[in-house]
């Protein structure tokens, strides 16, 4: 996978088009580029890249940082994507580790160009581009970013990419760790995911996704973002398969006709992933799914289910706020939107 230039003679190679879009790129910058020490701060390079994609800008946060070096990141992976026999390279270019390029330049009629870049926004940590072996003349490249992170709330995901006929494509995108507690949602969620490969007959990959959807505050002593993780309200495991189409350039969710039990996942469902307080979105994926514990469930689910369907019809997103109920059983309490 990891092969080096073709020593074969390409004269004879048929000439190609070239995109208007793309940014002619000078082979002592991809020869650099190649032997680029990790041991030493040189800035040469980004400075050359920023030149290449004017108008576009680098994005720069730390110019009046005490370090002008501070979050820089250069990175690239020379590699076969298209199977043409000559490497291309994959990179992570930018003078913020946080807000990236990912940049892919290709050697087309014997010079190189870059033919895609795109803005990485990302939190904490920089984003990590793998490269798989793919059942396909076409290798998948991806990359994992973090897409927000604070207290209570934290999602990461995988994007996937291909390069097919010197045009690079996204092809799907994956929730990998989405979490939140508290914020004064009704429903909460943890989903985890992890997914891999088949390399044996088919470009394709299986996804396991672990997911739980939780409630927040329920009880008088509770704070807002207090969450109970631990009395799940929908919850399962489940493993989504998806198929690669060539012809629409993406990886595609294969569910068969026969899976259509109630806590059989769905695109729908798997939409809400990461999706955090989208109410309405929620109960239309999981009616099913909700109707079935407010049938075999404990009193505990049923109750909050039912009381939760109910807000859900007068509000996209339900939140929670303790409110007094005078019950026959005394002074209980439960949550709804405000009065």
């Amino acid at each position: 996978m990891l092969s080096c230039h073709s020593d074969k003679d390409k004269s004879n190679a048929k000439t190609q088009s070239i995109n208007k879009a793309w940014r002619k790129v000078p082979d002592s910058w991809i020869n650099r580029a190649l032997r680029f020490n990790y041991g030493k701060v040189d800035t040469t390079l980004l400075h050359e890249f920023a030149n290449f994609i004017k108008p576009d800008t680098l994005n720069n946060p730390h110019t009046e940082h005490v370090d002008p070096n501070y979050g820089l990141i250069f990175n690239c992976i020379s590699v076969d994507l298209d199977g043409d026999q000559q490497n291309e390279l994959v990179c992570l270019v930018g003078w913020d580790v946080y807000s990236p390029y990912l940049a892919v330049l290709k050697q087309i009629n014997g010079a190189w160009y870059l033919i895609y870049k795109e803005e990485i926004d990302t939190f904490y940590n920089s984003p990590t581009i793998y490269v798989a072996n793919s059942y396909s003349r076409e290798k998948t490249f991806y990359l994992r970013r973090v897409y927000d992170h604070g207290s209570g709330i934290y999602i990461d995901g995988y994007s996937f990419y291909k390069l097919d006929n010197n045009q690079v494509y996204k092809c799907l995108d994956i929730v990998n760790d989405a979490h939140i507690e508290g914020w004064g949602l009704f429903i909460n969620q943890s989903v985890k995911s992890d997914f891999e490969f088949d390399g044996d007959s088919d470009d394709a990959l299986s996804v396991n996704y672990t997911y739980n959807f939780f409630p927040g505050s329920i009880y008088p002593s509770d704070y807002s973002w207090d969450g109970h993780e631990d009395k799940p309200l929908i919850n399962g495991e489940e493993t989504a398969y998806y198929i690669y189409d060539s012809k629409k350039h993406k990886y595609k969710l294969d569910i068969p006709s026969y899976e259509n039990k109630a806590t059989d996942l769905t695109a729908e469902k798997i939409a809400c992933f990461g999706d955090f307080g989208d109410d309405s979105l929620f109960v239309k994926a999981y009616r099913r799914q909700i109707d079935t514990v407010i049938k075999i469930g404990t009193p505990w689910q049923k109750k909050l289910l039912r009381k939760y369907l109910l807000l859900a019809q007068k509000s996209k997103t339900v939140r929670t706020e303790i409110l007094e109920e005078k019950a026959s059983a005394g002074g209980t309490k439960f949550y709804g939107p405000k009065k």
